[in-house]
Protein backbone atom coordinates (compact mmCIF):
# COMPACT_ATOMS: atom_id res chain seq x y z
CA UNK A 1 0.00 0.00 0.00
CA UNK A 2 1.31 3.34 -0.80
CA UNK A 3 2.43 6.10 1.58
CA UNK A 4 3.14 8.96 -0.33
CA UNK A 5 2.26 9.11 -4.34
CA UNK A 6 4.19 11.84 -6.55
CA UNK A 7 2.52 11.98 -10.15
CA UNK A 8 3.71 13.23 -12.93
CA UNK A 9 5.60 15.82 -11.72
CA UNK A 10 7.07 18.81 -13.86
CA UNK A 11 9.77 21.50 -13.07
CA UNK A 12 11.16 24.34 -15.84
CA UNK A 13 13.79 26.49 -15.11
CA UNK A 14 13.35 28.52 -18.40
CA UNK A 15 14.43 26.03 -21.32
CA UNK A 16 15.33 23.74 -19.22
CA UNK A 17 13.48 20.43 -17.83
CA UNK A 18 14.80 19.25 -14.76
CA UNK A 19 12.22 16.92 -13.68
CA UNK A 20 10.45 15.58 -16.34
CA UNK A 21 7.42 13.67 -15.78
CA UNK A 22 8.16 12.08 -12.57
CA UNK A 23 5.95 9.21 -10.97
CA UNK A 24 7.92 8.10 -7.39
CA UNK A 25 5.57 6.24 -4.73
CA UNK A 26 6.64 5.20 -0.73
CA UNK A 27 5.00 2.28 0.79
CA UNK A 28 3.92 2.01 4.38
CA UNK A 29 7.54 1.31 6.67
CA UNK A 30 9.43 1.41 3.33
CA UNK A 31 13.08 2.43 2.83
CA UNK A 32 12.85 4.04 -0.73
CA UNK A 33 16.05 5.04 -1.90
CA UNK A 34 16.13 7.69 -4.84
CA UNK A 35 19.79 7.57 -6.86
CA UNK A 36 21.36 8.77 -9.98
CA UNK A 37 24.66 10.81 -11.60
CA UNK A 38 25.09 14.54 -10.18
CA UNK A 39 22.72 16.70 -12.23
CA UNK A 40 19.88 14.14 -12.38
CA UNK A 41 17.55 15.92 -10.92
CA UNK A 42 17.42 14.36 -7.29
CA UNK A 43 17.80 18.01 -5.09
CA UNK A 44 14.79 19.54 -7.51
CA UNK A 45 12.63 16.39 -7.11
CA UNK A 46 13.03 16.55 -3.24
CA UNK A 47 12.50 20.11 -2.85
CA UNK A 48 9.19 19.86 -4.84
CA UNK A 49 7.81 17.22 -2.48
CA UNK A 50 9.43 19.45 0.52
CA UNK A 51 8.16 22.34 -0.66
CA UNK A 52 10.90 24.39 -1.36
CA UNK A 53 9.67 24.61 -5.02
CA UNK A 54 6.11 24.87 -6.67
CA UNK A 55 5.64 22.06 -9.35
CA UNK A 56 4.66 22.87 -12.62
CA UNK A 57 2.49 19.85 -13.43
CA UNK A 58 2.06 17.03 -11.55
CA UNK A 59 0.01 15.95 -7.93
CA UNK A 60 1.88 15.14 -4.87
CA UNK A 61 -0.03 13.09 -1.81
CA UNK A 62 0.87 11.94 1.56
CA UNK A 63 -1.65 9.50 3.58
CA UNK A 64 -5.06 10.75 1.06
CA UNK A 65 -3.83 14.35 1.77
CA UNK A 66 -3.41 16.48 -1.75
CA UNK A 67 -0.15 18.23 -0.83
CA UNK A 68 0.36 19.96 -4.11
CA UNK A 69 -0.36 23.12 -3.25
CA UNK A 70 0.40 23.29 0.14
CA UNK A 71 3.21 25.83 1.98
CA UNK A 72 6.18 23.61 3.43
CA UNK A 73 5.17 24.14 6.63
CA UNK A 74 1.62 22.70 6.34
CA UNK A 75 3.13 19.62 4.34
CA UNK A 76 5.19 19.34 8.07
CA UNK A 77 1.66 19.12 9.54
CA UNK A 78 0.17 16.71 7.03
CA UNK A 79 3.10 14.28 8.22
CA UNK A 80 6.26 15.07 5.87
CA UNK A 81 9.70 16.21 7.75
CA UNK A 82 12.87 16.11 6.11
CA UNK A 83 16.46 16.56 7.35
CA UNK A 84 19.06 18.44 4.81
CA UNK A 85 22.40 17.93 3.36
CA UNK A 86 23.67 20.62 5.69
CA UNK A 87 22.62 20.09 9.31
CA UNK A 88 20.20 22.69 10.39
CA UNK A 89 21.33 22.44 13.76
CA UNK A 90 21.77 25.25 16.44
CA UNK A 91 25.46 24.78 17.36
CA UNK A 92 25.85 27.43 19.65
CA UNK A 93 22.81 25.51 21.99
CA UNK A 94 22.96 22.58 23.56
CA UNK A 95 21.10 18.97 22.53
CA UNK A 96 18.65 19.22 25.04
CA UNK A 97 17.75 22.94 23.94
CA UNK A 98 17.86 22.04 20.25
CA UNK A 99 15.19 19.24 21.29
CA UNK A 100 13.46 21.45 23.36
CA UNK A 101 12.71 24.33 20.74
CA UNK A 102 12.19 21.14 18.37
CA UNK A 103 9.49 19.39 21.03
CA UNK A 104 7.77 22.89 21.82
CA UNK A 105 7.67 23.81 17.85
CA UNK A 106 5.32 21.19 17.13
CA UNK A 107 3.36 20.92 20.64
CA UNK A 108 0.92 23.50 19.24
CA UNK A 109 1.90 25.99 22.16
CA UNK A 110 3.39 29.24 22.37
CA UNK A 111 7.38 29.99 22.53
CA UNK A 112 8.33 31.02 25.85
CA UNK A 113 11.77 31.76 27.64
CA UNK A 114 13.94 29.17 27.74
CA UNK A 115 13.93 29.11 32.03
CA UNK A 116 10.10 28.22 31.46
CA UNK A 117 10.60 25.77 29.13
CA UNK A 118 13.16 23.36 31.31
CA UNK A 119 10.66 23.53 33.95
CA UNK A 120 7.47 21.94 31.35
CA UNK A 121 8.66 18.21 32.44
CA UNK A 122 6.57 17.03 29.61
CA UNK A 123 8.63 19.05 26.61
CA UNK A 124 11.92 17.64 28.71
CA UNK A 125 10.94 14.21 28.57
CA UNK A 126 9.83 14.83 24.87
CA UNK A 127 13.56 16.46 24.19
CA UNK A 128 14.78 13.24 26.15
CA UNK A 129 13.13 10.63 24.04
CA UNK A 130 14.14 12.49 21.15
CA UNK A 131 17.50 11.91 22.23
CA UNK A 132 17.36 8.84 22.92
CA UNK A 133 15.77 7.56 19.50
CA UNK A 134 18.71 8.68 17.81
CA UNK A 135 21.56 7.60 20.76
CA UNK A 136 22.09 11.23 21.97
CA UNK A 137 21.19 10.73 25.40
CA UNK A 138 24.71 10.77 26.60
CA UNK A 139 25.49 13.64 24.67
CA UNK A 140 22.14 15.44 26.21
CA UNK A 141 23.77 18.13 28.14
CA UNK A 142 26.69 18.96 25.56
CA UNK A 143 27.14 21.94 23.09
CA UNK A 144 25.77 20.61 19.52
CA UNK A 145 28.27 22.34 17.29
CA UNK A 146 30.99 20.31 19.71
CA UNK A 147 29.56 17.13 18.73
CA UNK A 148 31.25 14.98 15.87
CA UNK A 149 29.95 15.13 12.56
CA UNK A 150 27.68 11.91 13.00
CA UNK A 151 26.88 12.86 16.07
CA UNK A 152 25.60 16.25 14.65
CA UNK A 153 23.80 14.22 11.76
CA UNK A 154 21.92 12.19 14.52
CA UNK A 155 20.61 15.57 16.26
CA UNK A 156 19.46 16.32 12.71
CA UNK A 157 17.80 13.48 12.18
CA UNK A 158 16.23 13.88 15.61
CA UNK A 159 14.83 17.27 15.11
CA UNK A 160 13.08 15.88 12.37
CA UNK A 161 11.89 13.09 14.02
CA UNK A 162 9.92 15.60 16.77
CA UNK A 163 7.65 16.62 13.88
CA UNK A 164 6.45 12.99 14.54
CA UNK A 165 6.67 12.33 10.28
CA UNK A 166 4.93 9.74 8.75
CA UNK A 167 7.03 10.20 5.68
CA UNK A 168 10.65 11.34 6.50
CA UNK A 169 13.45 12.65 3.54
CA UNK A 170 16.74 11.79 4.55
CA UNK A 171 19.48 13.95 1.82
CA UNK A 172 22.32 12.21 2.09
CA UNK A 173 22.56 11.42 5.62
CA UNK A 174 25.75 9.91 5.02
CA UNK A 175 27.81 12.23 3.10
CA UNK A 176 31.04 13.01 4.82
CA UNK A 177 30.85 10.52 7.97
CA UNK A 178 33.60 7.72 8.14
CA UNK A 179 32.66 4.54 8.23
CA UNK A 180 32.52 3.60 11.84
CA UNK A 181 29.61 6.87 11.66
CA UNK A 182 27.95 5.76 9.16
CA UNK A 183 27.59 1.94 10.09
CA UNK A 184 25.78 3.84 13.19
CA UNK A 185 23.24 6.08 10.53
CA UNK A 186 22.75 3.07 8.60
CA UNK A 187 21.51 1.18 12.12
CA UNK A 188 19.49 4.39 12.97
CA UNK A 189 17.43 4.37 10.03
CA UNK A 190 17.00 1.17 9.80
CA UNK A 191 15.53 1.61 13.26
CA UNK A 192 13.03 4.16 12.09
CA UNK A 193 11.64 2.11 9.39
CA UNK A 194 8.90 0.78 12.24
CA UNK A 195 7.86 4.13 12.78
CA UNK A 196 7.61 5.64 9.39
CA UNK A 197 8.52 5.27 5.66
CA UNK A 198 11.76 6.94 4.66
CA UNK A 199 12.75 8.34 1.18
CA UNK A 200 16.43 8.37 1.07
CA UNK A 201 18.69 9.98 -1.24
CA UNK A 202 22.21 8.84 -1.10
CA UNK A 203 25.75 8.24 -3.17
CA UNK A 204 26.90 6.11 -0.68
CA UNK A 205 25.20 2.44 -2.48
CA UNK A 206 26.62 0.34 0.08
CA UNK A 207 24.40 2.00 2.40
CA UNK A 208 21.38 2.41 -0.32
CA UNK A 209 21.94 -1.65 -0.90
CA UNK A 210 21.81 -1.94 2.53
CA UNK A 211 18.67 0.08 3.45
CA UNK A 212 16.19 -0.15 0.74
CA UNK A 213 13.63 -1.95 -0.04
CA UNK A 214 12.89 -0.16 -3.25
CA UNK A 215 15.57 1.91 -5.15
CA UNK A 216 14.54 4.80 -8.41
CA UNK A 217 16.85 5.85 -10.89
CA UNK A 218 16.86 9.12 -11.73
CA UNK A 219 18.55 10.47 -14.57
CA UNK A 220 18.24 13.71 -16.81
CA UNK A 221 15.32 14.35 -14.31
CA UNK A 222 13.32 11.12 -15.76
CA UNK A 223 12.90 7.92 -14.15
CA UNK A 224 14.93 5.30 -15.84
CA UNK A 225 13.75 2.23 -13.78
CA UNK A 226 12.47 1.62 -10.07
CA UNK A 227 12.80 -2.03 -8.50
CA UNK A 228 14.29 -3.47 -5.87
CA UNK A 229 17.93 -3.03 -4.42
CA UNK A 230 19.02 -6.76 -5.94
CA UNK A 231 16.97 -5.89 -9.58
CA UNK A 232 18.80 -2.69 -9.99
CA UNK A 233 22.26 -3.35 -8.40
CA UNK A 234 22.25 -6.14 -11.91
CA UNK A 235 20.28 -3.70 -14.27
CA UNK A 236 22.78 -3.30 -16.79
CA UNK A 237 21.68 0.09 -17.78
CA UNK A 238 22.42 1.74 -14.22
CA UNK A 239 25.73 0.23 -14.65
CA UNK A 240 26.25 2.13 -17.38
CA UNK A 241 24.83 5.31 -16.71
CA UNK A 242 25.92 5.39 -12.69
CA UNK A 243 26.89 2.80 -10.75
CA UNK A 244 29.39 2.03 -13.56
CA UNK A 245 30.73 5.22 -13.45
CA UNK A 246 30.77 5.14 -9.50
CA UNK A 247 32.85 2.08 -9.28
CA UNK A 248 35.47 3.94 -12.00
CA UNK A 249 35.49 6.93 -9.83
Amino acid sequence: MSLFQAQGLVKRFGGLTATDHVDLDVGLNEVHALIGPNGAGKSTLVNLISGLLPVDAGRLELDGVDLTRLRSNQRVKAGLSRCFQVTSIFRDASVRDNLLLAAQAHSGTSFRFMGNREHDHQLLDTAMALAERVGLQHEFDHIAGALPHGGQRKLDVALALAARPKLLLLDEPMAGMGQDESARMIELIRSLRTDMAILLIEHDMDAVFQLADRVTVLVYGKVLTSGTAAAIKSNPEVQRVYLGTETHA
